[in-house]
C-alpha cells in the first residue's frame, strides 16, 4: 500500500486534487522527476524562487504523478529545533518510535519511503545543521529530500565535506505565456480580459491569479503594468477596496498576525467592526487565504502588502494590533509548550535578532555548523586576536571540557569566520571555574539566587567574530540567532541566561534591548576585562519574555513593568534608533548597503518602487539621517548587514 494512503488519507486527497487542478510547467515537472529516480537521484533537491512563484504546486504535482511513497511536511507548522521536526514527522507517519535522526531514519527505510519533501525550507532556518549533519545522513541511502523554499542551498551545503555532489537544484521562474494562459482559463475571462491579466501577471502565478480575480470583479481593475511585485501590491489594494470598511478592518488585521484563530480575531478586531463570525467568513471568502490545521493563513505576500501598507497609513493602530494579539498567544502559550502559540508571539516581536530566527528575510542565510576537531586551532586564534593569551587558554580548557558546545560560521572555501560557545548550567563542568573567573562568577551569582532543580539555564560564554571580534556582524549575528534555537528547545523550562561580554560600552545597548543586565563587578583575565551579564525570562519563561518584548515595542512599557519578574527591558524611548524600525523596514535598510536603486530594491523586496520609497522616507525619519550613505552605515554597524 502507498504509505500516504496508510498514513493520511485526506493529506493524500488533497494532494491529488491540487495536482489535477495544476497547470503548465511541464519542462520543471519533467526536470523534477528525472531527480527523483529511485536509488540514481542525489540525495537532496533545493527547490527554491521568490513568493507566489508557484513551487509548492510544482512539487506537490510531481510527486503526486509519481509511483513512489512520499512523506510531506510544511516547514510553517514545525517547530525548528530537532525534537519539533521528529515529532512532526511522527506525526505525519503515525509512528511512535522516531525519537533520534537514526530512528526516522529506520522507520522510513521499514516503510520505504523513496521521497521527503519539507515545503516552506526557509521557516526552519535554526535546523540547517542538523539536518545536513545528523537527520540526512540517517535516511535511507536510495531516498531523496526535496527541500523547498524561497532560497538556494546556504554556503554550508556547498562548502561541508561530501555534500556538494549529492545537490541538486531546481529555480522556479516566471510561467511561459501558454502556460499562464492555461492557468487563468479557468476564469473564463474574455480574450481581452485574459490577455490583460497576461499582461499584468508577467507570468507569475500569484500575480495572475489576483489579475484575473480582480478582472472578474471589475472590468477595469486599477492597476499598471509594471514589475510582478508592484502588480501583486496594486491588485491586492484592489480586492481589498472592494470591501466595505469593517470587512477592510478585518483584512488589514489578519494580516500582522502569523495565523488567524477565532481566539485571536476575538482579541484584535475592533469593538466597532465585525464579530468573530463575520470576520471569519470573510476571510474565508478571500482568494489569498487558505484553511490550514493551525487556523486561516493569508499569503505571504499579501500579509507583506497589506501589513506593510497599514504600518506606512496607521503607524500608530498597528502596534496597538501587537499588544493585544500578544496577550492573547500568551494566554494560549500558558495551557501548554504550543509551538503555534510561540510562533505567534515570534511573528510579532520586531527585534531582528529574535524575529531572524523564525522569519529571516528571504536574502539573509545563517550556516551554522557544530564545530569539528579541526576548528580548535582557528577558534583559539580567534580568541587570541581579540581577548588575549589567557582569554585564550580560557577556551582551550572550555574545548577540553565541552567540545560539543562550540558552533561556528564558515567563509566560502570552509573556513572559521566565528565561532560562539554555550552550555547548559546543569551540564557545566564546574571545574572549569580554577581556570576561568567568568564560570566562577556565573556560580557565585548562582549561589545568590539559586533556580529550581528542574528549571534551566544557560551559559553563553563567548561569541567572536574574525573580522569584527564581538562587534556587531553577519556572521556573529549567526551565533546569536542560533542561541535563540536553544530558547526555544528549553522552554517553558529555561529561566536564565549568563553571558559573557568585553566591550560593554559598544556591546551593552544591544545586550539591553534583549533584557541583559551586568552582574558587578568586573571580571579580569590577563591583561583582558570582562563583564558577566545575566537575563531573566520572568513569567511565562520564553514565552512570556517574547510577549514583554512585543509590549515594550508596542510602548507599553507600564503593562512590561507591573508584570515584573524578568530583567528590565529597555523603554521604548531608550531603544536605539536601529530597533525602532519594522521588520520590513530593516529589509530595507539591510538591502541599501548593496548599493541598490529603489527599483532594484522594490524588486528584490517584491514591492513596488513607490512603497519602497515610503519605506525609506520613514527609515531616514526614524534613524535622524538623510541620506542612503548615512542609513546603510548604521545597518553595517548594527550587523544587519556585512
Amino acid at each position: 500500500m502507498h504509505p500516504d494512503r496508510a498514513i493520511a488519507p485526506m493529506a493524500l486527497r488533497l494532494q491529488q486534487a491540487a495536482a489535477a487542478q495544476f497547470v503548465g510547467r511541464d519542462r520543471e515537472r519533467a526536470l523534477l522527476a528525472g531527480l527523483l529516480v529511485r536509488g540514481s537521484g542525489p540525495a537532496v533537491v533545493f527547490v527554491s524562487g521568490q513568493g507566489g512563484i508557484g513551487k509548492s504546486a510544482l512539487v506537490t504535482a510531481t510527486v503526486a504523478g509519481l509511483d513512489l511513497p512520499v512523506v510531506t511536511l510544511d516547514g510553517q507548522l514545525i517547530e525548528p529545533t530537532p525534537a519539533g521536526f521528529l515529532s512532526a514527522l511522527a506525526d505525519t507517519v503515525r509512528s511512535d518510535s522516531i525519537r533520534s535522526a537514526a530512528g526516522a531514519g529506520a522507520e522510513l527505510a521499514a516503510r520505504g519511503i523513496a521521497v521527503l519533501v519539507v515545503d516552506s525550507f526557509e521557516r526552519l532556518n535554526l535546523l540547517d545543521a542538523w539536518l545536513r549533519n545528523d537527520l540526512l545522513p540517517a535516511l535511507p541511502a536510495d531516498s531523496t529530500t526535496v527541500l523547498v523554499g524561497r532560497r538556494p542551498p546556504n554556503m554550508a551545503w556547498r562548502t561541508a565535506p561530501g555534500w556538494r555532489p549529492l545537490l541538486a537544484e531546481l529555480v522556479v521562474g516566471e510561467m511561459t505565456d501558454d502556460d499562464a494562459t492555461a492557468l487563468i482559463a479557468r476564469y473564463g475571462l474574455s480574450a481581452e480580459g485574459g490577455a490583460r491579466v497576461r499582461s499584468f501577471g508577467r507570468g507569475h502565478p500569484l500575480a495572475l491569479e489576483m489579475a484575473a480575480e480582480a478582472v472578474v470583479r471589475h472590468a477595469e481593475p486599477r492597476t499598471s503594468d509594471g514589475l510582478p511585485g508592484e502588480v501583486i501590491e496594486a491588485l491586492f489594494e484592489v480586492l481589498i477596496d472592494d470591501l466595505d470598511p469593517a470587512e477592510r478592518r478585518t483584512v488589514q488585521v489578519a494580516s500582522i498576525l502569523r495565523r488567524v484563530t477565532r481566539p485571536l480575531l476575538n482579541a484584535v478586531l475592533d469593538r466597532d467592526g465585525q464579530d468573530v463570525d463575520a470576520a471569519w467568513r470573510t476571510l474565508r471568502e478571500l482568494p489569498f487565504t487558505s484553511l490550514t490545521r493551525v487556523g486561516l493563513e493569508l499569503d505571504p505576500l499579501a500579509r507583506n502588502v497589506i501589513a506593510g501598507g497599514l504600518e506606512i497609513r496607521e503607524p500608530e493602530y498597528v502596534p496597538d494590533v501587537r499588544r493585544r494579539a500578544a496577550a492573547a498567544a500568551l494566554r494560549d502559550a500558558g495551557t501548554g509548550r504550543s509551538w503555534d502559540a510561540t510562533a505567534d508571539l515570534l511573528n510579532l516581536v520586531q527585534n531582528p535578532v529574535i524575529r531572524n530566527s523564525y522569519l529571516p528575510p528571504d536574502d539573509q542565510q545563517h550556516p551554522v555548523e557544530p564545530a569539528v576537531r579541526d576548528d580548535r586551532e582557528a577558534i583559539l586564534s580567534i580568541t587570541e586576536q581579540y581577548d588575549g593569551h589567557d582569554g585564550a587558554v580560557a577556551i582551550g580548557h572550555w574545548w577540553s571540557a565541552h567540545p560539543d558546545g562550540f558552533v561556528v560560521a564558515r567563509g566560502p572555501v570552509g573556513e572559521v569566520t566565528a565561532y560562539s560557545v554555550v552550555v547548559r548550567l546543569s551540564e557545566l563542568d564546574r571545574g572549569l571555574a580554577e581556570s576561568d573567573p567568568a564560570v566562577a562568577a556565573v556560580l557565585g551569582h548562582l549561589r545568590q539566587r539559586p533556580l529550581p532543580p528542574t528549571i534551566e539555564a544557560l551559559l553563553h560564554r563567548r561569541a567572536l567574530g574574525r573580522r569584527r571580534g564581538e562587534h556587531p556582524s553577519p556572521e556573529l549575528g549567526a551565533m546569536v540567532v542560533d542561541l535563540k534555537r536553544l530558547y526555544l528547545q528549553l522552554r517553558p523550562q529555561l529561566a536564565r541566561v549568563y553571558a559573557v561580554v568585553g566591550d560593554w560600552q559598544t556591546v551593552g545597548p544591544a545586550m539591553r534591548i534583549m533584557g541583559f543586565g551586568r552582574l558587578t563587578p568586573e571580571i579580569r583575565l590577563g591583561e583582558g576585562t570582562f563583564h558577566v551579564c545575566a537575563l531573566d525570562f520572568g513569567p511565562g519563561s520564553v514565552d512570556g519574555w517574547l510577549a514583554r518584548h512585543v509590549l515594550v515595542e508596542s510602548g507599553d512599557a507600564s503593562t512590561v513593568d507591573a508584570q515584573g519578574g524578568g530583567s528590565t527591558l529597555l523603554h521604548p524611548a531608550d531603544r536605539p534608533p536601529v530597533a525602532r524600525l519594522s521588520a520590513r523596514e530593516r529589509e530595507v535598510l539591510a538591502a541599501l548597503v548593496d548599493g541598490l536603486t529603489n527599483m532594484q530594491l522594490a524588486e528584490r523586496l517584491f514591492i513596488s518602487e513607490r512603497t519602497a520609497n515610503r519605506h525609506l522616507s520613514n527609515i531616514f525619519t526614524k534613524l535622524g539621517v538623510r541620506n542612503r550613505t548615512s542609513a546603510a552605515r548604521i545597518a553595517i554597524e548594527a550587523g544587519l548587514a556585512g
